[in-house]
């Protein structure tokens, strides 16, 4: 099926469905090159609207802004009043989740739920309606754009996939595939089988872009180079949804081709910033989202700090995100332009989230590095690295041949070099270390709940 063909059978679905996939799309692709200020000016607007929604048809917020004497027109004059609106977290969803969702009639009609993946052992229940779901996907397709995909052209994903959808779902899922002209292979399955016969689709179908989590996009990439497709090679591979390491994206580039974007999103709020062809920093879509990178007490951090993240996704009506706590830490990325014409404010690459950072008695926070000294090592074919306590880390490993006793110290000298010479280290030889219900795998893991001092 030509091009032409591929965005018939999108318009086509569109009719069938009800979305609004590709007024969105042209709205964004228009919109990527307005002026700062007009962008700025845009997302301030919308925020205003929001708010406004937010207030009267949700009883959640209506309580909340009296409580704390905030009104929406404040951000009119005024963002630093957005402040005043406490953060929302997982815990709060979890306990008020009828009354964080709209009360209109109409618009609860279009709303469906969803969960996250899970990643954390947590899993959050929560609902979005057919406005968001029609920019989320506009904005995934605006970013493969800027690869140079076009709409209708086939492109690969290995993604997680929910076993607990209904058929209807499932349905409707295969269909917009299908429309969309791509397919997809289980990131929670990637086996020997299922890899093969991911690599016999993408030599009958050629897709120009892969998408996937950085972790399974990895894996695939080991999977490819060890049996010597030199066939299998892309445009451009986009990486979501986890923390992308710099040896993660030197492995996909070698060995799949093309450049690495790096894209930063959740399935709670959709897509929130992704790397432009000149690969600076993280475009934020600020035509989607309205995003503040804040200390611990809230207040706004400069260009080039790291903080957390806080978000408030612009078209979710039917369930609003407002002050939405990732529980990741970030910064603003500290040039204010980009090389490739667009003027969106961005972020510099994302830390990851806090219980992927290893703490110390000392009040530190630690992240990245201690990891590593394992990328790319002899004989690791899989790893991960779990804080048990503020004194004990445990490494485990999923060895291919043997370990050498030189390479499990140089390992300890990296913990120890960040973290104290008084944590033990103990090794760990699993068999395979499983990835989360949604196909994702977790480099580094922080049990530690508390902070230091807390008394818990």
């Amino acid at each position: 099926m030509g091009l032409f063909l591929r965005q018939q059978a999108i318009l086509l679905y569109q009719k069938a469905t009800g979305r609004h996939i590709l007024e969105c799309l042209d709205e964004l692709n228009r919109t990527q090159w307005l002026s700062r200020d007009e962008l700025l000016n845009l997302q301030r607007s919308k925020l205003y609207r929001l708010l406004e929604y937010a207030y009267e048809q949700v009883p959640y917020y209506h309580w909340l802004f009296d409580r704390v004497g905030f009104r929406p027109p404040d951000v009119l004059s005024d963002l630093a009043s957005m402040q005043r609106v406490p953060v929302l977290s997982k815990s709060i969803i979890r306990e008020n989740l009828d009354d964080l969702c709209t009360i209109e009639t109409r618009r609860r009609k279009q709303m469906s739920y969803l969960t996250t993946g899970g990643s954390t052992g947590h899993p959050l229940v929560f609902m979005q309606d057919s406005d968001f779901r029609d920019y989320v996907t506009a904005d995934i397709h605006r970013h493969l754009g800027w690869a140079g995909w076009q709409l209708g052209q086939v492109h690969a994903y290995i993604w997680g996939t929910s076993f607990e959808a209904e058929k209807i779902q499932t349905i409707r899922s295969r269909l917009m595939d299908w429309a969309l002209n791509r397919f997809v292979t289980d990131a929670y399955i990637l086996s020997e089988e299922s890899m093969s016969a991911f690599v016999s689709q993408i030599r009958h179908r050629r897709p120009r872009i892969l998408f996937g989590y950085p972790s399974s996009l990895c894996r695939f990439a080991e999977f490819v180079r060890e049996r010597g497709f030199d066939d299998i090679r892309f445009d451009a591979t986009f990486c979501s949804a986890e923390v992308l390491y710099p040896a993660q994206r030197q492995l996909i580039e070698e060995v799949l081709g093309g450049k690495v974007f790096n894209r930063y999103g959740t399935r709670e709020l959709g897509g929130i910033g992704c790397e432009c062809e000149a690969h600076t920093g993280l475009h934020v879509s600020v035509e989607n989202v309205y995003v503040e990178i804040a200390d611990d007490d809230g207040q706004p951090i400069g260009p080039a700090e790291p903080g957390n993240i806080i978000v408030t996704n612009l078209n979710n009506y039917g369930m609003p995100f407002i002050r939405y706590s990732l529980a990741d830490v970030g910064s603003w990325y500290p040039a204010d332009t980009c090389p490739c014409g667009r003027a969106h404010p961005m972020l510099s690459v994302v830390e990851g989230r806090h219980n992927d950072m290893f703490k110390t008695r000392d009040g530190r926070v630690v992240w990245g590095g201690i990891t590593n000294s394992l990328w790319g090592m002899a004989g690791v074919k899989q790893f991960q690295i779990v804080q048990k306590a503020y004194d004990l880390i445990i490494v485990r490993v999923v060895k291919e041949g043997g370990l050498q006793p030189a390479e499990q110290s140089r390992v300890k000298k990296a913990i120890h070099t960040a973290l104290g010479d008084n944590v033990k280290v103990e090794f760990e030889f699993p068999a395979v270390i499983p990835v989360t219900k949604s196909g994702k795998h977790r480099y580094q893991i922080c049990e530690i709940d508390e902070q230091p001092g807390s008394g818990r």
